[in-house]
């Protein structure tokens, strides 16, 4: 295992000086385009200062200040440990250079949207954590910026920072909820996210129980007059002898009578529900609804 570690680390460090010297090469050329790749790859695979200080120089060739600037404070840190002063001074000399004319760049995001479960703020497809959110240094130029967080629609935009010193700051608004699917059938039904006021969300589902109650006595309805029926048929005379007809009859009358009840109570709960529908509240609510399929039922559901 240790000598496998050490062919490991051989082989790291042999690509990391052929990268550094390929860089060095281009840089020469003033080919930053070329060189700045390499020498950001030689740095990853093994940190040094002289990497560091040749990747600022050549982000700066670039004009990406924030980026030069990064690289030469981390070859000021490395010089420091490597105990090379030539090289701390060279980096904090550039360092220095540059630092007066950084633009900065600060993102606004809401303390509702920054407690999010799973938020990742990504700036060009890196990760800046909150203390980076407040006058960071930004390169000049064009940027994306993408918000994520668990259950909300992702959010991006673009934006340029415009020269030295630029102040550019860019205000995250708060995140849409993410539809969810539920599975019926294998399909998905998508959880749809709607904005209503409470009396309307609640006369909402109190039309929904009134149309349930509805078919409920309309059911035990069409039950007893089938009920009657079948008595009449087995007793068409009056009064009837028959004891079996007596009681399909009773039951039919027993039937109608809760069939008579449901059908007032789904009247008021459909006249209850008009009246507060069209009245207005000042607060607004969001509700989830999907529809719900199963064997032999059929329904609505959601989070209110």
């Amino acid at each position: 295992m240790l000598v496998a570690s050490r062919a490991a680390a051989q082989s790291s460090s042999a690509i990391a000086e052929g990268l550094f010297r390929d860089g060095k090469k281009l840089l020469e050329h003033k080919k930053y385009a070329e060189a700045c790749p390499k020498f950001a790859e030689s740095a990853r695979l093994e940190p040094s200062s002289g990497v560091e200080l040749a990747l600022g120089i050549c982000y700066e060739g670039l004009g990406k200040t924030a980026s030069a600037w990064g690289a030469y404070e981390d070859a000021i840190s490395l010089a420091r440990r490597d105990n090379r002063r030539d090289r701390q001074r060279a980096a904090t000399a550039r360092a220095a250079a540059l630092e007066p004319n950084l633009a900065h760049l600060t993102i606004a995001v809401p303390a509702d949207v920054a407690s999010l479960e799973g938020l990742e703020v990504r700036e060009d497809d890196v990760v800046v954590g909150q203390a980076a959110w407040n006058n960071a240094p930004v390169d000049p130029g064009s940027h994306t910026l993408a918000v994520t967080a668990h259950g909300k629609k992702p959010w991006t935009t673009t934006f340029t920072v415009e020269g030295p010193r630029a102040q550019k700051t860019i205000a995250v608004p708060e995140l849409e909820a993410e539809p969810v699917s539920v599975a019926i059938g294998g399909g998905h039904v998508p959880m749809v996210t709607v904005t209503t006021h409470p009396l309307r969300l609640v006369s909402v589902v109190a039309l929904g129980v009134s149309a349930a109650v509805l078919v409920s006595g309309s059911v035990l309805g069409g039950l007893a007059i089938s009920d009657a029926s079948d008595a009449r048929k087995q007793c068409p005379s009056s009064p009837c002898g028959n004891a079996s007809a007596v009681a399909e009859n009773g039951t039919a009358a027993s039937l109608a009578d809760w069939s008579t009840v449901l059908f007032v109570v789904s009247g008021v709960g459909i006249a209850a529900s008009v009246v507060l529908f069209f009245i207005r509240g000042p607060d607004v609510t969001r509700a989830a609804i999907r529809p719900i399929v199963g064997p032999g039922f059929a329904g609505v559901g959601g989070t209110f």
